[in-house]
């Protein structure tokens, strides 16, 4: 019997972070090899995603990546209304009370669970971490709450073969 590869599922938080987290002269080597990841259906992140991204002031080349590899998925949609109706049901905190702008999370969290439904091995790439109960919990706990895995960008930049000071290390899975 096969073992069902991993797929991941982007949150905006963790596409954000790589600017941080990543070198600068080493971005644009770890995107362009995260492009065929998208291709090869390893990478996902619902429309959500890059639309949240759209409202960051300055667009550099996370942001870039994400908007311009977007159009290339293989399974570009929007969750389907009982994904993120059942997010809303069991982490509907996920979504801060007084948000001025529609978050990702709630599809973020809606496309893993499909994903899942479908017998994929999935996993959230997350830099949500950070609880402001009672305003908003973080990725990390709504994802604990839907029986979801998630792992931070570092985690997954490892688990692919990247160091964000080196490059690759390791051809990747």
């Amino acid at each position: 019997m096969t073992q069902a590869r991993r797929v991941a599922v982007l949150d905006t938080s963790a596409i954000v972070e790589a600017k941080r987290a990543i070198a600068a002269e080493r971005q644009w080597e770890f995107f362009e090899r995260l492009k065929y990841r998208v291709l090869d259906g390893q990478i996902y992140f619902p429309k959500a995603v890059p639309d949240e991204l759209r409202q960051e002031r300055h667009h550099d080349t996370p942001e870039t990546w994400a908007l311009n590899v977007y159009a290339n998925m293989d399974l570009t949609y929007e969750p389907w209304v009982d994904a993120v109706a059942e997010v809303m049901q069991r982490a509907g905190d996920v979504v801060e009370k007084d948000a001025e702008r529609e978050p990702a999370d709630p599809y973020v969290l809606a496309q893993a669970l499909e994903f899942r439904r479908r017998g994929l091995d999935i996993v959230i790439v997350t830099e949500d971490r950070v609880n402001r109960m009672p305003l908003k919990i973080d990725m990390r706990m709504a994802c604990d709450r839907l029986g979801i895995a998630w792992i931070a960008l570092d985690e997954y930049m490892a688990e692919i073969g990247f160091d964000p000071r080196r490059g690759w290390i390791a051809t990747p899975a």
